[in-house]
């Protein structure tokens, strides 16, 4: 073979060579990835689980006052008194019910302590003290009710019953709401075709003073 065939076939393989490696590599060189950044997937947000501080508490009922073996009721022309130990109670609850042979009122205290006294009876007219207003009260007869050991309401405490009744049926016609003065609170119960026998109870858990009125 001569030198210039040697030469020509050389030439023929460089250039093959050439075209291989820029086929490969291309004008950057080695081929370059893209990377790619995954997208995270949503995470799930729980519902909030009710706690029980979350949860409403139920109202507890009020305390069922006892309706047997309540004793002998006293005469009208009688004072039952008591002078209890009680301090700083304020009147917040009044209420009147109907059972088998007496009208009932209960006058609930809150936030004081000991036993409250009382002082229940007939008067001629109900007169407030210490103004000496005369209140008119609807029925034939006015039990006078004074609870002992009571005072003011205090801001941010425990606040007295502030309206009458006057309830629907019974002999219990009206019911004045309770007005403190001096540790005693006075009230007056219009008690239809008196005066009635009555009789008062103390009850504790809720402290209540009750005031029976005996029926025909």
């Amino acid at each position: 073979m001569g030198t210039t065939a040697r030469r020509a076939r050389t030439t023929t393989t460089g250039v093959v060579l050439a075209l291989l490696l820029a086929a490969c590599g291309g004008a950057g060189g080695a081929p370059q990835e893209s990377a790619t950044t995954p997208t995270p997937a949503p995470t799930a947000t729980a519902s909030p689980t009710p706690t029980a501080a979350d949860s409403p508490s139920p109202t507890a009922p009020a305390a069922a006052e006892p309706t047997d073996d309540l004793g002998a009721f006293s005469a009208p022309g009688t004072e039952p008194t008591s002078e209890g130990d009680g301090l700083f109670y304020v009147v917040t609850d009044v209420r009147t019910g109907e059972h088998d042979g007496y009208d009932r009122v209960v006058y609930e205290l809150t936030g004081g302590e000991g036993t409250p006294g009382y002082r229940v009876g007939y008067v001629d007219q109900a007169v407030e003290d210490p103004s000496g207003a005369v209140r008119p009260v609807d029925g034939d007869a006015i039990l006078q009710v004074v609870l002992i050991g009571t005072t003011y309401p205090m801001e941010g405490g425990p606040q007295e019953f502030s309206q009458d009744l006057r309830p629907d049926g019974g002999d219990v016609e009206h019911v004045v709401r309770p007005l403190t003065f001096e540790g005693m609170s006075q009230s007056f119960i219009g008690v239809d075709d008196g005066p009635r026998g009555f009789r008062v109870l103390v009850l504790a858990d809720p402290v209540r003073v009750v005031v029976d009125v005996e029926r025909d």
